[in-house]
């Protein structure tokens, strides 16, 4: 495989989504520059040696241009900040790639890349009329970091409301209300990296704040990922990589690799304006208490088995299998004539 290929890399280092997936491109791949944007939550740029940080904010010009300098493809996640990145890559003869997130992406961008690299098949799906070239890669997860361990004998259910997603997507209210029309007898973990009026459950465990990405997924049996609308879901693939069972919204993509019997039926499906209409699925408390019940009930041994399938699910989305395959991309990428 060539390594030669000199990849800059735009991001973000907070520990929300894109924080994340920057950081892990940054640990494997070979990445010759980055170029960081701070973001409103906590950052940590330390994180990333040698890192230009953009300190007011979104990338001037005159960064861009440097940035730019001795680089061969620059890679941006969900957004470059500045577009003319991709104008005056364009003019210096350096390739771009963009990471899109479908509900972000507007119909038509500002300056377009010379390749969207999907980080979903659903992304791919939704954004398939734009005049860009595209290629889908499932964006990797780091299974060293989030090693398996078969899972369902305790029953101990964990939510993760991260940043709450935007207008409520990570659906922590309704998981709350749906803890308290059910009295199954049952541990839940229910961690936030932003405060929330939680519910007086003596059954919930509450963690408010940062929580080490290593640590996030070593408690628990069962991970109940409510997200509305979705692509790509980090958290969910962490949640696999550790072994975890899964419940979720019977939506794309999650119902293409989910098990049948984990899935919540929507009691709705709606409209939401982003950067683009998106389709939105709407559930009830009482189906996800419903199904918290089913899945309580379920025998230890079924558990087991959709734990090793997600176990192999998540193995076939590891920077393991798929390293290469990013690599390949920006090197034929950068072999097409200008």
């Amino acid at each position: 495989m060539d390594y030669k290929t000199k990849i800059g890399l735009v991001g973000r280092c907070d520990a929300g989504g894109l924080g994340t997936m920057a950081l892990d491109f940054y640990k494997h791949l070979p990445i010759h520059k980055t170029m960081l944007v701070l973001s409103q939550y906590p950052n940590y740029p330390e994180n990333f040696k040698d890192a230009y940080i953009c300190e007011r904010g979104a990338p001037t010009l005159e960064e861009v241009d440097k940035f730019l300098e001795d680089l061969d493809v620059v890679l941006a996640i969900e957004t470059p900040y500045n577009w003319s990145i991709f104008s005056r890559a364009r003019e210096k003869g350096v390739k771009s790639v963009l990471i899109p997130m479908y509900e972000w992406t507007k119909p038509e961008l500002p300056e377009n890349p010379d390749l969207l690299l999907c980080p979903s098949e659903y992304d791919l799906e939704i954004l398939k009329d734009m005049p860009i070239e595209k290629k889908w890669i499932q964006t990797p997860v780091d299974r060293k970091k989030f090693p398996f361990k078969v899972r369902g004998g305790n029953k101990e259910f964990v939510f993760n409301n991260g940043h709450g997603g935007h207008m409520g997507r990570n659906s922590l209210s309704e998981f709350l209300y749906a803890l308290s029309m059910t009295e199954l007898d049952a541990k839940f973990l229910v961690r936030s990296q932003i405060p929330f009026e939680g519910n007086a459950d003596t059954r919930i465990d509450y963690t408010v704040g940062e929580i080490k990405h290593e640590d996030l997924w070593k408690a628990g049996d069962i991970y109940v990922h409510l997200h509305k609308f979705d692509g790509l879901s980090l958290p969910l693939q962490e949640a696999m990589s550790a072994g975890f069972p899964v419940i979720a919204i019977d939506r794309p993509p999650y119902n293409k690799y989910l098990p049948k019997e984990l899935l919540i039926a929507p009691e709705a499906e709606g409209k939401m304006m982003m950067n683009r209409e998106i389709d939105v699925s709407l559930i009830s408390a009482q189906a996800i208490a419903e199904k918290l019940e089913e899945v309580s009930n379920m025998p230890e041994e079924r558990l087991k088995e959709i734990s090793m399938e997600m176990g192999t699910q998540a193995q076939k989305w590891s920077w393991d299998v798929l390293k290469d395959e990013y690599l390949k991309t920006f090197s034929e990428l950068c072999k097409k004539k200008k």
